[in-house]
């Protein structure tokens, strides 16, 4: 009879133990890796809000902290569309520095943001949720490292329908340029899918929103090298012909016009080829008129001689 009693008593304490971890706020892994279940009950449609990673130097110096992995949230239901959003966050501020980078995985354009922030006093790193009308109503959740002389992943809401929230206790939100590097040792990097750099919404396979530095840029073009213009039957444009479209349209023939190239940007390689046929042809013009001026020097050679 002891027996059975004892059998019985051991699965209640596992279950018991179990559901008590399922349901605690914050469960130790590791030392300080941690997974949280972030309390965000002020969290509603049409709410606007961050989240607090870890405080960061404010004037005095600090003692280490961090806090590295990953944050999930998810929103929407089996009608609406199941939405995971997904960030992963790389922290760290110690003394007087503060170092971090963001990597987000979510829809659309709604992005995740790191953000600085004053909270009751103190200064934070904090990251900006992705913002739509529709919350996330089955919260956030947190697994990593995690280290704070402060508050530490905490929710606070900074608007609600249009109007500022907890504007007594949290102030200076302002924008945090990444400054740690990712690198990816690879031998092949694949992206299915367009690429955005400087933008979060490319209209081509590469979309670049500033400069471009390389050493060497190949194009490849199936568009015929205009060697055609070398060949004794091409048709060019006499010079006077040239003159009277330029008067009439403020360009040369075949290129595009300044309002033109405004609207739908630039074809480098159509361009540098068309570029090219137009020095071809200027080439075939010079030497046109290189033989005339040689057959003029000659007739007046002549009639220098017969005087």
């Amino acid at each position: 009879m002891k027996y059975l009693k004892f059998r019985f008593f051991i699965p209640t304490i596992v279950f018991t133990l179990f559901w008590s971890v399922l349901n605690a706020q914050v469960t130790t892994l590791y030392g300080d890796y941690i997974h949280k279940v972030i309390n965000s009950t002020e969290n509603a449609d049409y709410t606007k809000s961050l989240i607090l990673l870890n405080e960061i130097y404010d004037g005095t110096l600090l003692s280490d902290n961090y806090l590295i992995g990953t944050i999930a949230a998810r929103r929407g239901s089996t009608s609406a569309g199941n939405r995971l959003n997904v960030a992963n966050i790389n922290s760290s501020s110690a003394y007087s520095s503060t170092y971090a980078n963001l990597i987000s995985n979510d829809e659309a354009d709604y992005l995740w943001k790191l953000k600085t922030c004053r909270y009751n006093g103190k200064k934070y790193l904090a990251l900006e949720v992705p913002y739509l009308a529709a919350y996330h109503q089955n919260g956030f959740q947190f697994v990593g490292w995690a280290k704070s002389s402060g508050l530490s992943l905490e929710f606070v809401a900074y608007e609600k329908n249009g109007i500022a929230q907890n504007t007594s206790i949290l102030k200076e939100i302002t924008d945090f340029v990444p400054n740690r590097k990712i690198s990816n040792h690879v031998s092949r990097f694949n992206v299915l899918g367009k690429v955005g750099i400087g933008t979060d919404d490319p209209q081509a396979d590469l979309a670049v929103n500033g400069d471009i530095l390389a050493k060497q840029i190949k194009v490849k073009t199936d568009i015929s090298v205009p060697d055609y213009v070398f060949e004794p039957g091409y048709k060019m444009n006499t010079l006077e012909q040239i003159e009277e479209f330029v008067k009439t349209h403020k360009h040369l023939p075949e290129i595009p016009s300044a309002k033109e190239v405004a609207a739908d940007g630039l074809d480098l390689a159509k361009m540098n080829l068309l570029l090219l046929k137009k020095v071809e042809e200027l080439t075939l013009h010079l030497i046109e008129k290189e033989k005339m001026l040689y057959d003029v020097n000659r007739r007046l050679k002549k009639i220098e001689n017969k005087n």
